[in-house]
């Protein structure tokens, strides 16, 4: 049997490549250990005691097992000798746990805890998870009835210990049936999820960045060290041989179902076959690499070699798929992208800061055309418009027309500060407003401090002129992840 033929994906179009990984990553799941404390002395003493504190940490657990739906929730049962500490640990290195969630039951003391967790060994992340059972202190508690709510106890000793020793913790305090409690730990926990799987993902970026956009130009080996992701350069001949190749039967069929779907404006169906054939390509091109984001350059390269813009291509592949696009160049803001669809599980809105609006005390972000329909109150509410700007494509473009949807927000992006990089967050309101007759996506962001004071400390902070929007507030979560990448959160 002949030996197969492996090449870089440079240097053939088809075949085994040597530079790309062969099959999609396997997603694993986060393991999220839980160590329940509880203290063999007091049950000599309150024998009904242990079996209180043994219901007690399972309904945490049930509860901790809701809240990190998408993990591995591993509880090796209660701990409360220092030869269970050490069978918990083990099973919890066993599992792989990366992070581990110490509720006590009771108090316990620290060196017990402390075997469990040095078995576990590799270091994982740490939340102690202060909790009682209810919101306030009752009155007519006897002495049992404190030592089930002595956690506190066993917490604080913790923290002094690990203060001590120069180990890292997070801290929740909580009441035990307390959803906003478990709703912060697992907001602790997605962020780590999230820096773990970029740190395993490749991003593929065809062209560069737009020319003269000195705010988005980035270092590779600094995106990989602090942001994550690997950037590919991929050239845009091994798209343009894909866009090639699409059959005219699968662009008729999808260009069909959009100029069904929406109201057109200014928009003929050759329009639309060649921006819909644009974006199967790259689909394609991103299934054939296994890449986990893309970003591309539209103007005078692709819009120029293909006829068409990539705008709703790029938009087809985010509704789609969920997966994340970013246009010219702007790898922090495909970041920024891709953490805030795992953290809120809506799909990102790239923008540009556009103009303050006194009267609402809002800020207009118009987009680049790369959107989903959900970003609007409905679809009878979006509309097929043909492209604003014009960089070499044939015909008319092919665009979405809409505003932002109101409700709660988050905006970022990253910018490269030279030896490391920066978060920008911030939190705001989209407003109810007309939809401008502008052929782009847009939106209008009440903000959180008199608009032009809230733009002076954007400008004065040196902020990309990219925003990346999206539905719900992932600010707490953001921050925690711009923690685990080592790098400065600021937060306007």
């Amino acid at each position: 049997m002949a030996k197969r033929k492996i090449t870089s994906f440079d240097a053939e179009n088809a075949g085994v490549f040597g530079d790309v990984l062969t099959a999609p990553l396997k997603k694993d799941k986060t393991v999220a250990g839980v160590l329940g404390l509880g203290y063999f002395e007091y049950w000599r003493m309150y024998p009904a005691l242990e079996k209180q504190v043994e219901t007690d940490l399972k309904n945490a657990v049930r509860r901790l097992e809701k809240a990190l739906s998408g993990c591995k929730v591993v509880y090796p049962g209660m701990i409360d000798t220092l030869d269970r500490a050490e069978e918990a640990g083990k099973i919890l290195a066993e599992a792989g746990a990366e992070i581990v969630v110490v509720i006590a039951g009771t108090y316990l003391p620290d060196f017990i805890t402390m075997q469990a967790l040095n078995r576990i060994g590799g270091r994982p992340e740490v939340i102690l998870f202060s909790t009682q059972t209810g919101n306030d202190v009752n009155p007519k508690d006897n002495y049992v009835a404190t030592m089930r709510n002595s956690a506190l106890i066993a917490i604080t000793q913790l923290s002094g210990s690990f203060r001590k020793m120069k180990l890292e913790y997070e801290t929740v305090v909580g009441e035990i049936s307390d959803a906003e409690a478990y709703r912060e730990i697992a907001g602790k926990v997605a962020a780590h999820s999230a820096v773990k799987r970029l740190r395993r993902s490749t991003y593929g970026l065809v062209g560069h960045v737009f020319r003269g956009m000195y705010d988005l130009e980035f270092d590779r080996a600094r995106v990989k060290g602090f942001l994550g992701p690997e950037v590919m350069t991929i050239q845009a001949e091994h798209l343009v041989e894909l866009w090639k190749n699409i059959p005219d039967s699968e662009t008729d069929a999808v260009s069909k179902k959009l100029l069904n779907r929406f109201a057109v404006k200014n928009v003929e169906p050759e329009d639309v076959k060649r921006s819909v054939r644009l974006g199967l390509a790259m689909r394609s091109l991103y299934r054939k690499y296994n890449l986990d984001g893309l970003c591309f350059l539209g103007q005078h390269y692709l819009e120029k070699m293909t006829g068409a813009p990539a705008r709703m291509g790029a938009s087809l592949l985010i509704e789609e798929d969920g997966f994340p696009v970013c246009c010219e160049g702007d790898i922090g803001g495909l970041v920024m992208c891709d953490l805030m669809k795992q953290f809120t599980g809506r799909p990102a809105f790239q923008a540009e800061w556009g103009q303050f609006d006194l009267k609402n005390n809002a800020v207009f972000l118009l987009g680049h055309g790369i959107g989903v329909p959900s970003l609007a109150k409905t679809e009878q509410a979006v509309r097929l418009t043909s492209s604003p700007e014009e960089w070499g494509f044939k015909g008319s473009g092919l665009n979405y027309e809409l505003i932002l949807k109101p409700g709660e927000v988050t905006m970022g992006h990253f910018l490269n500060a030279g030896d490391s990089y920066r978060m920008l967050v911030s939190h705001g309101e989209s407003i109810d407003f007309p939809c401008l007759p502008c052929d782009e996506l847009h939106a209008m962001i009440r903000v959180e401090k008199p608009v032009r004071q809230y733009l002076k400390e954007i400008i004065d902070t040196g902020s990309a002129h990219h925003i990346v929007v999206v539905h719900g507030n992932a600010v707490e979560t953001l921050e925690k992840t711009a923690e685990l990448m080592r790098i400065e959160c600021v937060k306007i």
